[in-house]
């Protein structure tokens, strides 16, 4: 009965009764049936005659494409109901199994009901078999064939197929022992014409979603419980299905999600199959919620997609209870069909003419980005924001993280076409400038935090890249933003104050502001410190202290008591004795803040020789004048011998080097003078930003060797190892819900001391690509180098493909084992890899 390979087995068929030795057994096989045809109905001889039946529709359902089977198990019993998925017809089975050790109990089956449907009796019988030890020695010491116990099947009364309006009820007789069979033929009335059900419910979404916006799409098809709790004032959230659990999304996406592997497998008999059979709840709750939105300002387009929903649940309301599940799974997956190819549509070419993968990172961007009642780009008005991370990264203060956004803004809305969303967020952060810093948590501008001191960097990063990659993208230079606070004024006020948002500067000025602050340095201790801004924190902790060592033009900051790069976490643990004790401090010359820093100097000095930015240069703390170009040569002329770890260490003397604390050679080094010097010479994922926003930097045989040492001992099959795995400190697994007595992991302080995160993977391939295509003349050795970054993408190829959040996952254990604590989906994981692929496009055109 089912969609699979059968067919009649001598010997099975004639109920030989020990198993055969097929290579040595010399003797011939003899059936009752070897001198005339089988036919088909009761009689002697084993169960041919009523094989030969079953045999008979399942090739007839086979050519017919009968492709919908719903398997059920009760006790003993087994029923196989397998349907032609157009015209609804098909063949019911109920099966008594008799396997060994059953005896002749008859158990009972529950009473079927199929609803909608009309159901005929084609048959049913019984295997009766003589079993005795007389019949077995009889059969066993026949030397010349192998014939099966005596055996006949006959047919059985009293099988019951009462019809009603809505349905139809089978029940078996009280005798109906193991070995029985009833088959039955089922059609549905209601279906005769489903042909053209499925027409209806499959046509129209197109038309039905023509004009949604990406933020209507980002409702549509996303939001997490966070988000949905948000939109809803905590009245709704995603939906959770009896026996499977909540959906990863209350959209459409939570949905397919779901429903695609029950689709691809004929789970028939998933959860969720089981569900719509009890009731229309789901289809409510989809309609209900976008009806409801629809009514919002920000939302109006919604109403079209909701009434398109409607009408489709209202058609397959009323089929048979048992035909829900199909017709739901179609509705579904046209309508989220339509919206994902709305939201390519709104995207540029380089995503809508790219492969699958590039498109699905792509649509990462509408994830993450969408109206929220708690969180804005501004204190007075709702925007959509790009959210770090989801659940965890998604609502409120946790949403909007500057460091997140400007890692994640060049892949997620410049490589994709989202230019407005990208200078949306530019000119919001830009607004609230202090100290020369941006705020790492925006809070809508109402409480910034100001205590990341890579952030600005990777701002300036941004805002060069929308300059080159936006058509007129420079004069967003020119463009006025109102200012949160003061410029070059520390002086904190709350938002509503009379001097929040009474000056303006052009975003040049901002720039300007940021370097010029660092030139003569920044001490300044965090606005409100102490336990209600960061409750683990120590009170040194809170002191910001940035500074710039003109020998070297490096900018040097931070503490060992606070962590002010993306490796930020902080002990939390009393029991472990770790509260206030950063897992990662970073301080002194984090690698990526020299290289971002050295990208922003040539850039605005470039800026500055084609008459588009107005400033020159930067003014010392002693009142030097101090040239960009002049600033960036610094730089450029004592990177590698600050950073750089010799493979020979008879060549330690031409660097700064402490050759007794150097762990691997080949190497750049983490950090330059931080607080503890062992930190300098840690081997992490880190060296990869700078080699790709300032390769100038890097001498391309010795960055090579690095990058073949990163790819050799950090790059897992999705992420980047965030420490060597030599080190004495790697420690790869993040829970960050333990709480021992281990200093090193207890409450996760290990976060960043093992684990693999993906988005590091985007920069260590785009270097890999860029200083591999160096040493490339041909045309042959260019694509093979194109190649090598393609292999490296496997696994997270499949991880977007296989993950219900639809995107990229913030981190890993080793070796890409599964993190609990992760957040399933990050901006920057996908955006770093659209940033790879915005790289290779532009690459291949030298």
């Amino acid at each position: 009965m089912c969609a699979c390979a059968t067919g009649s087995v001598m010997g099975y068929d004639e109920i030989y009764p020990k198993l055969i030795d097929l290579v040595s057994e010399p003797r011939l096989y003899h059936s009752s049936y070897s001198d005339h045809e089988v036919k088909v109905g009761a009689g002697r001889g084993g169960i041919g005659r009523i094989k030969k039946l079953l045999n008979q529709i399942h090739t007839f359902m086979g050519r017919h494409g009968f492709e919908e089977t719903f398997i059920h198990h009760e006790g003993e019993y087994i029923t196989v109901h397998r349907m032609h998925p157009k015209t609804r017809k098909g063949y019911f089975t109920v099966a008594h199994t008799a396997f060994p050790g059953y005896g002749d109990g008859h158990g009972t089956l529950s009473p079927v009901h199929l609803s909608g449907t009309k159901v005929k009796l084609v048959g049913s019988w019984k295997l009766e078999v003589n079993t005795s030890d007389a019949a077995k020695q009889a059969v066993l010491e026949d030397k010349v064939f192998l014939r099966g116990l005596p055996s006949s099947v006959s047919d059985l009364s009293n099988v019951k197929v009462e019809s009603g309006d809505d349905e139809t009820v089978i029940r078996l007789p009280s005798y109906f022992p193991p070995g029985s069979i009833a088959i039955f033929e089922t059609w549905i009335p209601s279906a005769e014409h489903s042909e053209g059900l499925d027409r209806y419910v499959t046509t129209g979404a197109t038309q039905a979603f023509a004009n949604c916006t990406l933020a209507d799409l980002n409702f549509v098809l996303y939001r997490s419980e966070p988000e949905e709790r948000d939109a809803s004032d905590g009245k709704d959230g995603v939906y959770t299905i009896p026996g499977h659990g909540a959906l990863v999304y209350a959209g459409l996406q939570g949905w397919w999600s779901c429903l695609r592997d029950v689709v691809r497998y004929n789970q028939l008999g998933h959860p969720i199959c089981n569900h719509l059979r009890d009731g229309t709840w789901a289809m409510d709750y989809i309609v209900g919620r976008l009806d409801r939105s629809s009514k919002r300002k920000e939302f109006t387009s919604l109403s079209k997609p909701a009434a398109w929903l409607r009408s489709r649940f209202d058609a397959i309301r009323k089929v048979p209870s048992f035909l829900r599940p199909r017709y739901f799974a179609l509705v579904v997956q046209t309508a989220y069909d339509a919206a994902w190819a709305r939201g390519l549509e709104l995207m540029n070419d380089d995503v809508r003419k790219s492969q699958g993968f590039v498109q699905s990172l792509a649509m990462v961007s509408v994830q993450v980005t969408g109206y929220m009642n708690s969180a804005s780009l501004n204190p007075f008005n709702s925007v959509p924001t790009m959210a770090a991370g989801l659940p965890h990264f998604a609502s409120s203060w946790a949403r909007c993280w500057g460091r997140d956004i400007f890692i994640s803004l060049r892949g997620l809305y410049l490589a994709t076409g989202r230019y407005a969303d990208a200078r949306n967020h530019i000119v919001a952060f830009a607004s609230v400038l202090k100290h020369g810093m941006i705020p790492n948590l925006l809070s809508d501008g109402k409480l910034p935090r100001y205590n990341s001191r890579d952030s600005i960097w990777f701002f300036l990063q941004a805002i060069q890249d929308y300059t080159k990659i936006v058509p007129d993208g420079h004069s967003l230079l020119k463009e006025k933003v109102g200012r949160r606070f003061l410029p070059y004024d520390d002086t904190y006020f709350e938002f509503d104050d009379p001097r929040a948002y009474s000056k303006q500067s052009a975003i040049e000025e901002v720039i300007q502001e940021a370097l010029q602050r660092h030139a003569t340095g920044l001490s300044f201790r965090e606005a409100n410190a102490g336990a209600d801004i960061d409750s683990q924190m120590k009170d040194q902790g809170f002191d910001i202290d940035v500074h710039v060592d003109w020998k070297t033009g490096i900018i040097f900051g931070g503490n060992q008591h606070n962590c002010g790069t993306w490796m930020d976490k902080m002990g939390e643990s009393e029991q472990a004795g770790s509260k206030g004790v950063p897992g990662t401090p970073r301080d002194g010359a984090p690698i990526e803040i020299t290289g971002l820093l050295a990208s922003t100097l040539a850039w605005v000095a470039d800026l500055h020789d084609q008459g588009r930015y107005r400033f020159s240069g930067v003014t010392t703390d002693g009142g030097k004048q101090v040239a960009f170009r002049d600033w960036a040569s610094k730089l450029e002329e004592n990177f590698e011998r600050c950073y750089y770890v010799p493979l020979d260490a008879s060549e330690d003397g031409s660097y700064d080097i402490t050759s007794s604390i150097v762990n691997r050679r080949g190497i750049y080094k983490d950090l330059y003078r931080s607080g503890k010097e062992y930190e300098d010479y840690q081997l992490r994922p880190n060296f990869p930003i700078a080699m790709t926003v300032a390769p100038w930097l890097f001498t391309p045989e010795k960055a090579l060797v690095a990058l073949e040492k990163g790819d050799q001992f950090l790059r897992g099959p999705t992420g980047m190892a965030t420490l060597d795995p030599s080190d004495l400190n790697y420690r790869p697994y993040y829970i960050n819900s333990e709480d021992s007595t281990d200093f090193a992991t207890s409450k996760g302080r290990n976060y960043h001391q093992g684990p693999e995160w993906l988005w590091p993977t985007g920069f260590f391939l785009r270097a890999l690509l860029k200083f591999n295509l160096m040493r490339k003349t041909s045309k042959t050795e260019r694509t093979e180098a194109f190649q090598q970054v393609t292999r490296r993408l496997e696994g997270c190829k499949i991880a977007i493909r296989e993950s219900p959040w639809a995107g990229l996952a913030e981190l890993t254990q080793k070796n890409g084992e599964f993190c609990g604590d992760s957040s399933p989906t990050q901006s920057w994981s996908a955006g770093c890899l659209l940033d790879l692929f915005y790289d290779a496009k532009e690459l291949a055109k030298e």
